[in-house]
């Protein structure tokens, strides 16, 4: 009975001491004599972006003052107007003062706060020194001795920085000031650590960085802990490390995303945000291979249901991209095309057997096709060794007397020209053509290595291919 009792009585102390801590208060006073009967808007970083909270009346005084129960730790902002924006940070202890003494702001009652307020100035103090050193750089007029020494300077105020951000970490550990100023400390690779061999060897130095960067970016940075996505800095780093650090290519980036999606799960919020910007960044990508990372994402977290947050509307478009995506992903084998010639003749696009292959899908209505066809022609078909490159063009509509006649008009004789008049090759879709033209360029087993490519870029590519071939 006794043990009963105090087990319920512990629930009781809990129960009390959850709801003493969630009543926990949230006191901003602000201080700013020039801003009288004004307004300011207080807004929190999230996910890359500002969202506003509340808005407070200066009074006559200057003075404002929100309470409330306590928020999310986090960096917020104090939007005065357009050139004027104020960042502080909220740790575990949110009541403070914000003012402006003699031009100068100035932040008290919470530690955290304190401290990222003095970072901030010390970090303002160190700006302005670059900025004067870089100007008196340029003035140099290249002068060894003078140029040198600039440099020197220069590297140290950076090397002081880097200080600042251990020293500041470690005076604020176990607490989100800490993790914010450790998150600013990049990882570096030992390379005296390294094996001789690969110290003096730049390519297998190359490699050991790259791997050590992949590997490492993160270990300063929570990407786990909802507070970092609070911050102004949480989007750069996303897009520096899926853009810059990590190579250009599916095998490279979509390991390492399904890896971090997968231990985002942890926290639904994160893992919404993370797999919404892999989505995002994959498809909006200037490499046409990460279209495959969009692809793989798209089918392991939205179509089957993962992605809670996505609208069926939001559904709809992912399953279309995908649709048209899905049968020509760089890599893959491309889709058999079995279509007739002019002369009624059926040609086969896997039958083809030299070591490279262009498809072209045209239209001539189209104003990008009525150049780069020819073009194509006359620039890479006709000079190019017919040993080396077959170039299947494909008729997109079902005009016969309209194609036949551009053909002629432009003597695009010698290549295989195709149609399909009954539209039953699907290659709108296994192709991607809704735009024109989609020129495509294939190995000797008919994988696709490029495509979306302009006849500049065909040119370049078969240079290159073929000298190394």
């Amino acid at each position: 009975m006794l043990k009963k009792f105090t087990t319920l009585f512990s629930i009781v102390l809990l129960n009390s001491l959850v709801s003493i801590l969630a009543a926990q208060p949230h006191a901003l006073q602000l201080n700013f004599p020039d801003e009288q009967n004004d307004t300011v808007l207080l807004a929190h970083y999230y996910n890359g972006k500002l969202f506003v909270n509340d808005t407070l009346i200066f009074d006559q005084m200057g003075s404002a003052r929100l309470d409330g129960a306590l928020r999310p730790q986090g960096i917020y902002t104090l939007y005065f107007d357009e050139n004027r924006r104020l960042d502080f940070l909220l740790g575990a202890d949110q009541t403070l003062t914000i003012g402006q003494e003699n031009g100068a702001i100035k932040v008290t009652g919470a530690l955290e706060s304190e401290w990222f307020q003095d970072y901030i100035d010390h970090l303002a103090t160190k700006k302005t020194e670059a900025a004067a050193l870089r100007q008196k750089l340029d003035s140099s007029n290249g002068q060894a001795e003078t140029t040198a020494g600039l440099k020197q300077q220069l590297a140290d105020l950076d090397d002081d920085i880097q200080q600042k951000w251990q020293q500041e970490a470690e005076k604020g550990a176990r607490t989100f000031y800490g993790k914010f100023m450790a998150s600013n400390i990049r990882p570096t690779m030992n390379k005296e650590k390294l094996p001789a061999p690969v110290q003096t060897n730049d390519s297998l130095l190359w490699v050991y960085n790259y791997n050590f960067n992949k590997n490492h970016y993160w270990d300063n940075f929570d990407l786990l802990d909802a507070r970092m996505w609070r911050t102004p800095t949480i989007n750069s780093k996303l897009n520096e490390y899926f853009n810059q650090v990590l190579i250009q290519h599916p095998d490279s980036v979509l390991p390492v995303a399904i890896d971090l999606i997968e231990a985002s799960k942890i926290n639904r919020e994160i893992f919404q945000n993370l797999t919404s910007f892999v989505l995002n960044n994959s498809i909006q990508s200037e490499y046409l291979g990460i279209e495959n990372v969009f692809v793989a994402v798209a089918e392991k977290y939205y179509l089957r249901g993962e992605a809670f947050w996505a609208t069926e509307k939001t559904l709809e478009t992912i399953r279309r991209e995908v649709y048209f995506r899905r049968n020509n992903l760089l890599g893959e084998v491309a889709k058999e095309l079995f279509l007739p010639d002019e002369a009624g003749n059926y040609q086969s696009l896997h039958q083809q057997t030299t070591p490279f292959t262009l498809v072209v899908f045209w239209e001539p209505e189209c104003g990008h096709c009525k150049k780069q066809v020819p073009q194509l022609f006359e620039e890479v078909f006709l000079k190019t060794d017919p040993s080396k490159l077959a170039i299947m063009a494909v008729y997109t509509q079902t005009n016969k007397k309209e194609w036949l006649d551009f053909l002629e008009e432009h003597e695009l004789n010698g290549w295989l020209n195709v149609w399909d008049p009954d539209q039953v090759s699907n290659f709108q879709v296994n192709y991607n053509t809704r735009t024109t033209p989609m020129i495509y360029l294939l190995d000797s087993d008919k994988k696709i290595i490029a495509k979306k490519l302009t006849v500049e870029q065909v040119k370049q590519l078969l240079d290159q291919l073929i000298d190394a071939g």
